[in-house]
């Protein structure tokens, strides 16, 4: 039974050792395992802070050109707000213009005919002066007939 009983203890002690070998390699297997996911961890964190970083300065750029896009939308607006009054502005003042060319064209016909009018009034003028041109030398030869004959019915009525 000694035999047995030392048989047993060296199984146990067998044992024993397997048992402490198979925890070492464990815990050697997980340790380096835990290891490498730690580091696998620590890239992915340093990915991440990278991506986050990258993240904010993009996120940053796209406010800007939010911001950017924001004042040209209102710039288009504005201008094309512009665009309209003056479109508006330019067919009111060439509406005006077709009518001041209308009466332009009216008033320059009838400045025409003013001209024309003025002409005749003026010939008549001239024809009624060379009138009374004539008119008055009539009458200035007639007066002088009656001053000489009043001179002359003068002489017969003082001659006795």
């Amino acid at each position: 039974m000694a035999y047995m009983k030392r048989n047993v203890n060296f199984g146990f002690f067998f044992l024993l050792i397997a048992t402490l070998m198979s925890l070492a390699g464990l815990s050697i297997y997980y340790q380096t395992t835990f290891k490498d996911l730690y580091m696998d961890y620590k890239l992915k964190l340093d990915d991440l802070r990278n991506i986050s970083s990258t993240l904010s300065t993009e996120k940053t750029k796209l406010e800007q050109t939010s911001q950017e896009l924001n004042i040209k939308e209102e710039r288009e607006k504005e201008l094309s707000t512009q665009y309209t009054d003056l479109k508006t502005e330019k067919e009111k003042l060439e509406d005006q213009k077709a009518t001041l060319q209308k009466q332009l064209a009216e008033k320059t016909s009838e400045l025409v005919q003013k001209r024309a009018e003025l002409a005749t009034a003026q010939a008549e003028l001239s024809i009624s002066k060379t009138e009374l041109n004539a008119a008055m030398a009539t009458i200035s030869g007639l007066r002088a007939d009656i001053s000489r004959l009043d001179d002359e019915i003068a002489s017969l009525c003082a001659c006795p």
